[in-house]
């Protein structure tokens, strides 16, 4: 009876010292695993960038792209992830090296202007209020709003409402919805002249700068009918849809 019992502890003994062995190997795989692949695999997410910096209107070549891993929180909005989305496509503007890339920054060859089409930056005094998660494409509407000039005894005749001004539109008469103008946003920049886009990983949460410029694709038609409303008083609400609410 003696000698079963100490037979199975002795079992049971190699079988814990076993068991033990095979748990201490799976850990070191484990972490073999995670710093070799895992690490990579779950945390990070591989991005193309150019190995230098190019100009606008210069065309890519995939000599010019190198795929790197960044971590996945940093990731921008539409970054590309393979070079074939980005070999042979023309840059939009000058693009630094070593910066993700988004296809926003290059020339889309489906959107070229129409024989009628225009680039028009509208002027700042212009426009009354503009949302800040705009990005270039966006289908916008001009809300024409006439701005009454009031009067102050003491202190004169006050400014019309600039760009970003606080206005009370109740004091101020709005055309009625037939008046819209629908463009596209063809670029916008900020007071250094650069792209505006998005940096965080959620769409339109973060913008790189705050808007200084607005350029739309508009006619000879769209922009004479924006100047003769300016010409009369009117600014504009800047509108658009996001289907992603």
């Amino acid at each position: 009876m003696k000698k079963n019992i100490g037979f199975r502890r002795f079992k049971l003994s190699k079988l814990f010292s076993v068991l033990g062995i095979i748990f201490i190997l799976l850990a070191l795989a484990s972490m073999y695993y995670w710093e070799t692949k895992g690490r990579k695999h779950f945390l990070y997410s591989e991005v193309v960038v150019l190995n230098q910096s190019v100009e606008e209107g210069d065309i890519i070549t995939s000599e010019m792209l190198k795929i790197i891993n960044v971590d996945r929180q940093s990731v921008m909005e539409g970054a590309i992830t393979g070079k074939d989305e980005a070999s042979g496509k023309k840059a939009g503007h000058f693009i630094p090296g070593y910066s993700q890339l988004s296809s926003v920054y290059f020339l889309d060859e489906e959107k070229v202007l129409n024989q009628n089409e225009y680039i028009f930056t509208v002027p700042e005094n212009w426009i009354i209020t503009i949302p800040n998660s705009l990005r270039r494409g966006d289908a916008i509407y001009f809300y024409p709003v006439k701005i009454h000039d009031e009067k102050n005894d003491e202190e004169g005749p006050t400014q019309s409402a600039q760009y970003g001004s606080k206005i009370n539109l109740s004091d101020h008469e709005i055309k009625s919805e037939s008046s819209i103008l629908e463009s596209r946003v063809a670029y916008l920049k900020d007071s250094g002249n650069r792209e505006i886009v998005t940096i965080s990983s959620e769409d339109r949460y973060d913008a790189s700068s705050k808007i200084a410029t607005l350029e739309i694709i508009a006619t000879l038609e769209d922009v004479s009918y924006l100047q003769d409303l300016a010409d009369n008083d009117y600014k504009f609400i800047i509108l658009y849809k996001d289907s992603k609410i």
